[in-house]
Formats: C-alpha cells, structure tokens, sequence
C-alpha cells in the first residue's frame, strides 16, 4: 500500500481496520482510541505462535526459496581508496557482490551491529551489554526487523531477492573466515567466538535499530516531564523549545502561517501542583546512570543544502552533506559503488551504506544525488496509564496486559531474564528503573513508536538508487514511514527537498496539548487515530530563492515562537537551535548573491567553524566590562589586567573555532561557566544531565536570557545582576585558564579534539586527535566542558562529528561528480592499507574524487577479484 493511501485509510477507515485485523489476530478489540493492528503494524506481525494458530494470516508465510547462486562472474575492482566498485551482469548478482564486500572489509563490525540489533551484545562481550541489551529486546527490534523481511517478501518477492542475495553474499564471506580460506577478524579470536551465518531478516533489523536510534526522543521527552512535573514555571519564563535563530529548512514565502492564540482549554481533571524536586546524592546518580543509559541511543545531527544552476558557476546544480553521528573506528558508514548497468541491470549507485545493512542509503547514481539530516518529527509518546488484574486502563478502556519473555545471555554469567509488558496496538509499559525521577501521579509508563509496525525503508532506498529525476527522489522518500530525514536530492537542472515520515495527528494543538512530555492516559484525545497528511509535511523545491537547507533544524518554522499553541498543526519540539542553519543559510545567501558557485565554496561552507553562539555571547562581556569604570557595583573588577587582556582577546577574535587560536579556549569556558551561574539554579538537577545530553542546547537558553529573547530573561539574575554574572563567569575563566596553563600560550588544539573510540577493544582506538569546530559550528564538534564532579575537563573530547562530507556537481552530460572525505578508511581491518588512510583527508578537510566511470575506476585500480558463480 502506498504512503498517501495509507494516510488516507488512517484517516477514514481506522477504527474498522482495526477491529478487523485485531479479531483476526486474536487480540482485543479496539475502537478508534488507538492506531491498531494495521497501524501498529500486526497485518504482519503476528507472534509465531499466532501463525501456528492460523498460517493463512498476512506475513505468516514461513517457507523461503533457497538462494540460487551467480548467475554470472561479478568482478570486484579496487581503487587507491580501497573503495569496492562492482561490476554485474544483473541487480541480484550486484547486490550478491555488495554484500561479500561489505562482509570481507567489516565483518566484526557487522556482527556487533547485527548482535546490538538483536539484543546479543552481552552474550560475547559481557555484563556491561546486558542493559542495552535488555531494552532492545523491549522495543523488540530483531521482531520488527522480520517482520519487515516478512512483508517485503509477500508485497515485492523481487525486491526481497536482492536482500536474500545480499545475504547470500555476506554468508559466503562467513564460511571463507569458517573454513579457513580467508582470515578470521583478530577480535573474534581474541573473543573466541565464530561469526554466525546471516538470516535475510538481519540486514532488515540492523536498519530498525538505525532508525530506532535515528528517531529516539525518549531521552528528551523524559526530561521535559520531569521539567513539566518539578520545574512547571521554567518552560514559561524561558520558551524552552524557541531556536536561537529562525532560520528553518522551509523557505519563508512557502511557510505555513501560524495560528492565532486560541483560548486555554482545560486539561483532564484539575491542575495538579508541582512535585516536590529533592536534591540528593542518590538522586543525582539515577539521573546520571540514566544519561549514560541514554547516550546509547542518541541521534546524531548533519547538515546538507544544495542549489540550482541559476546561482553556480558550471549552471548546473550542486548539492552538499555531511552526516553526524558518534565517531567511532571503524566507521559507522561503508563506501562502496554496484553497476549492473553494462549488463541487464538498473544499478549505477555509488555511496554510503550503513555498516550491517544492505545497499546504498546516501550518495548517488548516473542522474541524481541526494544527503540527508534528521528531521526530529515528534513520533513517540508516553502516557501515564493504571494496570491493575493484567489490565491496562486506556482512555476508560481496558486493555489486556501481554507479557513476553525474552533471556538476555551474558558471557561468563547467568542469563537475565528479561519480562517486556506489551500493550497490544499501544505500545510497551516502561520499566520504572529506567525513569531516573518520579513522573506522573503513581501510575506506569506507557510509550509508543510509529515503529512498531511494518515500514520500506529498504524499498524506498532502492527506488533512490534507481531513480532518474529529482521527481522519481520525491516517490522514493514517499515510500519510507519511518525514514525521519530530511532528504534533499538534486539532479543536474532541479533540487528537492522532502520529508515524509507517518507523523501522528495530534489534532488542532492549543496550550495544553504537549504530546513531548507525559499525557494522561485517560485523555482519549491523546491517543494516535491518524497520520499528518502529505501537505502537511515538509517540501519544497526552493524554486523562487534557488537553494534549500537543512541542519537538523525546525523545517516549518512552529518553534519561532516557543510554544504549540499556535501551530496550524503539531509536528515536532526537538530540533536543533538552528545555529548551524543559520550560519549555513547566511553564507548560502551571500554565495547565491555573488554568484558562480563552486565545489570548492561549498567544500569551504563543510568546514566553518565560526561560532554563531560567539555572536550572542560576546557582545554583552564586552558592554559590561565597559561600565566597569562607572559602575560601583563592579568595583573589584577595576584593577584586573587579566580579565582586560581576555576581553580584549575575545573583542578582536574573528569568532571562527580553529586550533591554532587561542580566543576559542576562553569562549569556550566563559560560555560554559556563564551557563552555570546563569542557569543551573533554574534547572536544579537536571541542569548536569541535559548540559552532558546536548551542551547546545544549554547554551542555546543562555544565549536566548543573554540577548532577551525568552520571555523573562530578568528572572535568571533573581540573586545576581546580569552585570555580575558576566564578569564572575570571566573571572572563573581566568582561573581556569591559569591553572590549565600558567604562564604557557595555549590554543584551541591544545584542548579540544575527536574521540575516534573503538567499537571494540584496543586495537581499533584512534585515540584523540585535535580538531576544529565545537558547539553550533557548521564543522560541528561538541564537547563537554564539565566532568562529573562539575570541574572543567583537562582536555575536552567531541565524540560525535561529520562522518564524511561529500560534495557533488554534474558534469556536462548530467552524471554527478562527487567529492569526499572519509572518516578512519574503508576496510575495519587494522593491518589493511586502508584502515586509516583517509583519515588526514578528513582531519584536514582535504578532498578525493569519489570514482564513478568505468574508465577512471579502471584507471585508477589497485586489485580485482572476480567471484564466480
């Protein structure tokens, strides 16, 4: 079923959907409280038990035809990046070939990926997994991953053939490593295991996880509750969801125009007083296990934009990305290229896949080429709901409870047995252990996702690879429910920006409805009936201003003003505070203005490192310390040379994040020590745990009290004058610089750098390495300025970052000509030549042709393999 179908039967026939399937299945009738059955994804996602019960049930289909082999030789081809270019006769033998690849340059990666997928890390590598472990097994994602495989083998048995020859690809890998014919990986001998032969449904649940991780707001919606429940006055006084800028994805003139404020409609039930904030030791522990347990699953940022011909030197267009996400070594992505196009194929796709996960997500083909950042939609929810007999209380309903069982093993150690409590068609009730505060009136937890149910993100990927216009890209994204980017694709006359994930319909949003934090679960009103409709999520193609960009901020433009209330319809809080977006969008509108744009400026826009925060910060230190001489209150400030030489420092620093400048170190620690003084009271406790979640967005509420955007900035220097705070919050500066350094010049580089960490043990670390970039920049690297015990770390480490940049134009004849760097290299082999020979490249922001013709691959070839049928 289409997308827009989809939508449309949500929206008309729901309710009679649900009660079909749901009494099919065997389950409890809902009405139209919740998104069931069909919407929860149970046309094919029964449990196996409900399949032996009655196989005739959608994607109960068990019996796979084998794999038939090669149909022809497949050549694999080297060049001096070690990039594997793929040469078939066909789409199947293709994607056979990417996945023996893919299996002989990753393998121990890809069987951690698959393992953290299925919630088997623990089993090989210990107890310090099995949590992580445990609640994978909660949102059950190895289950949805077959899930998937089911649905894609009864809806597009052709599409499902390559993934099964992908399979088959990686599996023939894993018997060379079994029967000694190729090397075994060291880390699986150093942890006596051997790799397991895939199943088709794993590279399905590697991409569940992905997305999962991708579309996890569970964190932040945690802590909003807990500021909604303890702190309820903050969001008032501060407009904690308003950007720094408003600079949003949407281009002005096609933005939708907000409502008026309505009038207050009264919640459920009367208002309840604030819970009482009590701050103990043990306390600040929970909260501290639970933003470790949390950073496991955070998403990532990126950036990307693109620009039409009109305004670029060749009069084609060019397009630009750079994914964030943890930095690890190896890298997350894998580069690689599959032609089938010589023979009876339709591949010609070179890119960036997911390490674990079959084909090519991001890159291009001999027509388009597309990037992508997080869209941060709104599509997980909590409800506090009553369970009392095995039921559970839902909007006057009652719910049967469903209880699974899952054994989490644990090398060396008993398993852990796990019970994960379902309620059917609404989602799981959370463990009270992994709430870090009291949230609710002494109810449970109920959350759910738009992905616990079938999704063709697999589908959608493939009819990229395929597409041969900005228009075919547009149908491509369509097809993706849980693909929660924001995808911009160009070819070489036209751009495309498209979002088009299922976003539940919240209904007309008024003061009370803040589907980010706890609802109530008798609020039948809350619950999920249908989804935003096409028109109501984001698109343009920017034809009117000629460029388009994203950097994970507000695409509509909603959070302007810091509250739901006005937006015509609900879509999301948690973006970015568009400080990337707004320096992206700054120097895109100055290029376009001059003209005749380049690779190389765009190149030059991935690697900015001005500080749009500098611009908010700045600015009031320097108009305060000039009323030093005439302020009596800042008497004791008069004769401080030291705090003069930094404030002149920071006046004449071009406010660019570059390692060789030292002005970078002391805005550095003046923001974060101003964002204490100024802040912490306010937060209280959860001040530690949000700064070392997203240091961005504490410093985004600073810089909104700093220059009067929030609503009652005045309220935050209750115990202290703004004029006070600043200059104390210099003060610390100049301590903390004196005994990081004493007398010593220092730079940038001296104290912030990447952490490249292993994904496992000691051989693949790449230790620190000192770069560019911090909070906000666009050459993003955020750091943590405070250790645990709320001291100022010697050396500040950003373990997340661009994982390559690519830039791509098109050549004469329309065929894009992509440019990159790469993180670490292409094989996670550490004795391969290409382990870590693009590294400097990256570091550097130094760029290779990314090789796309036969002739220069050929060219260019440094080893061949052919495999055989």
């Amino acid at each position: 079923m289409s997308l827009s179908a989809l939508k449309a039967q949500a929206r008309n026939a729901a309710a009679a959907v649900a009660l079909t399937v749901m009494l099919a299945a065997g389950l409890p009738a809902c009405t139209s409280v919740g998104l069931t059955a069909t919407d929860a994804g149970l046309d094919a996602g029964y449990t196996e038990g409900e399949c032996r019960l009655d196989p005739s049930l959608p994607g109960c289909t068990t019996e796979r035809p084998p794999f038939e082999g090669l149909t022809a030789p497949v050549d694999i081809v080297r060049d001096s990046m070690g990039v594997a270019h793929i040469y078939a006769q066909n789409d199947v033998d293709a994607y056979f070939a990417s996945g023996y690849a893919q299996a002989t340059d990753r393998l121990f990666q890809m069987d951690l990926t698959r393992r953290r997928a299925l919630g088997r890390r623990a089993e090989v590598l210990g107890a310090s997994y099995a949590s992580e472990d445990s609640v994978v097994r909660m949102f059950n994602i190895g289950h949805w991953g077959q899930v998937n495989e089911a649905a894609l083998f009864r809806d597009t048995p052709d599409q499902w053939l390559l993934i099964q020859a992908w399979t088959a690809g990686v599996n023939r890998r894993i018997e060379e490593v079994r029967d000694g014919t190729a090397p075994t990986p060291p880390e699986f001998e150093t942890l006596d295991y051997e790799p397991e032969l895939w199943d088709v449904s794993d590279g399905l649940s590697v991409g569940k996880l992905l997305l999962f991780a991708n579309a996890n707001q569970l964190e932040y919606e945690i802590l909003t509750s807990i500021i909604d429940q303890y702190l309820p006055e903050l969001d008032r006084r501060l407009h904690l969801m308003a950007p720094v800028r408003d600079a949003f994805v949407i281009p002005e003139d096609e933005r939708p125009e907000p409502r008026p404020l309505t009038d207050r409609v009264d919640p459920i039930g009367p208002p309840m007083p604030a819970l009482r904030l009590v701050d103990s030791p043990e306390t600040r522990a929970r909260l501290a296990d639970f933003s470790r347990w949390a950073s496991a699953f955070r998403s990532g940022g990126s950036n990307n934009w693109a620009m039409r011909g009109a305004h670029t030197a060749s009069g084609r267009s060019l397009i630009a990305g750079d994914p964030h996400q943890g930095l690890s070594s190896p890298s997350l992505f894998w580069l690689h290229h599959m032609s089938s196009a010589e023979g009876d194929g339709a591949l010609d796709v070179a890119g960036f896949s997911f390490a674990g996960s079959p084909g090519i997500q991001l890159g291009h083909n001999r027509h388009i080429a597309w990037t992508a950042t997080t869209t941060y939609p709104d599509v997980m929810d909590m409800w506090e709901v009553q369970v009392n007999d095995g039921m559970v209380q839902v909007a006057g309903r009652s719910v049967p409870l469903r209880v699974r069982r899952e054994q989490v093993r644990v090398a060396g150690q008993t398993s852990i047995e796990v019970d994960v409590e379902e309620v059917p068609g609404y989602g799981v009730l959370l463990p009270d252990e992994l709430i870090p505060l009291p949230i609710g009136r002494g109810g449970r937890i109920l959350l759910n996702w738009t992905g616990f149910r079938v999704s063709h993100e697999g589908q959608g990927f493939l009819a990229m690879n395929r597409a041969r216009s900005v228009d075919d890209f547009d149908n491509a994204v369509d097809q993706m429910e849980l693909a929660l980017f924001n995808f911009i694709g160009a070819d070489a006359t036209d751009i495309t920006y498209r979002s088009s994930p299922l976003v539940p319909d919240r209904g007309i949003p008024d003061e009370t409805l803040r589907p980010f934090s706890l609802m109530s679960g008798d609020d039948e009103q809350t619950f999920w009936t249908s989804f935003l409709g096409p028109d109501e999520l984001p698109h343009s193609r920017a034809e009117t201003r000629g460029w388009i960009a994203s950097a994970n901020n507000d695409p509509l433009g909603f959070t302007a003003d810091g509250t739901v209330a006005t937006d015509p319809w609900y879509f999301g809080v948690f973006f970015d505070p568009s400080l990337r977006s707004a320096r992206i969008e700054d120097e895109l509108a100055a290029l376009a203005e001059r003209g005749g744009v380049s690779e190389e400026d765009f190149q030059n826009l991935q690697d900015d490192s001005y500080s749009v925060f500098a611009d908010d910060l700045v600015p009031p230190l320097v108009d305060v310390w000039a009323t030093v001489a005439s302020d009596p209150a800042l008497s004791a400030f008069r004769d401080r040379d030291d705090l003069a030489v930094l404030v002149e420092q920071l006046r004449n620093w071009d406010r660019r994040m570059e390692r060789a400048a030292a002005a970078p170190v002391t805005f550095n620690a003046f923001a974060f020590f101003l964002a204490r003084r100024v802040l912490r009271d306010d937060f209280s406790i959860v001040f530690e745990p949000i700064l070392q979640a997203s240091p961005a967005y504490m410093l985004k509420a600073l810089a909104n009290v700093m220059t009067g955007r929030a609503p009652e900035p005045s309220s935050f220097f209750s115990g202290e004058a703004r004029s006070l705070s600043v200059l104390l919050a210099l003060e610390e500066t100049s301590t903390y610089l004196a005994a990081q350094f004493g007398d010593r010049t220092y730079t940038w580089g001296d104290v912030h750098g990447a952490r490249i960490r292993s994904i496992w043990g000691e051989a693949l670390d790449a230790g620190w390495q000192p770069t560019d970039g911090a909070e906000g920049t666009v050459n993003v690297a955020s750091s943590a300025f405070f250790d645990d015990a709320g001291q100022p770390r010697a050396r500040l480490e950003a373990t997340g970052g661009s994982l390559y940049r690519l830039v791509a134009g098109f050549r004469a004849d329309g065929t894009p000509q992509a440019f990159v760097n790469v993180l670490r290299g292409v094989s996670g082999d550490v004795d391969s030549e290409h382990y870590d020979d693009l590294q400097d490249d990256w570091l550097e922001n130094r760029y290779r042709p990314l090789l796309f013709t036969r002739e220069e691959v050929n060219a260019d070839m440094q080893s061949a393999v052919t495999l055989r049928p």
